[in-house]
């Protein structure tokens, strides 16, 4: 019965934090509203903000936060992947591979780079990063065809790093300014 109860504590517990997202006062949220209707994909953006934002009033710079921080997990994670999808790739997709390989490395340096800027609170670098790797993405081709999906899985991780770098731009010159 002891055990019982502590399973339907830590399932209840699981649950509210699997559904748990910050509701953000009506001026954060026409805030998020307004960067996000600058980027490629509001929905992915808001998200973003719904799903890492701590306080449901946060600063400009706790905005700057949560972008650098998703930017810079996302872009290691897919690198990985990339790494990941490389290693079992064949003669026809590994040039593709590897060229995405290549963009992300540099993509990665980059947010990470963002986020030292961000701890060191120079703000206006981390948009002078973004002016001058936004074309690394682009490098990663996306008409070929990854074994074992349906869609290429690189369509996906280029436009979430397009909306990241977005973001990122726009926060960044909301609270250099």
């Amino acid at each position: 019965m002891k055990m019982y109860r502590i399973l339907v504590i830590l399932s209840a517990i699981t649950l509210l934090c699997s559904v748990a997202e910050t509701l953000l006062d009506d001026n954060t949220q026409l805030i998020v509203n307004r960067i996000c209707k600058q980027t490629i994909d509001t929905k992915y953006c808001s998200e973003v903000f719904a799903n890492k934002l701590i306080s449901s009033s946060p600063s400009k710079k706790d905005l700057m936060n949560v972008t650098v921080t998703e930017a810079e997990r996302f872009s290691a994670n897919t690198y990985f992947f990339i790494s990941t999808l490389l290693r079992n790739a064949g003669d026809d997709e590994r040039p593709n591979l590897q060229m995405c390989a290549e963009a992300y490395a540099i993509v990665n340096t980059m947010f990470t780079n963002a986020a030292s800027f961000f701890n060191q609170g120079l703000y206006g670098k981390i948009i002078n990063l973004n002016d001058k790797y936004s074309t690394s993405v682009g490098v990663c081709k996306t008409d070929f065809i990854v074994p074992g999906y349906e869609i290429n899985p690189m369509i996906e991780k280029n436009r979430e790093t397009m909306v990241l770098m977005a973001m990122q731009k726009i926060v960044g010159l909301m609270v250099s300014s």
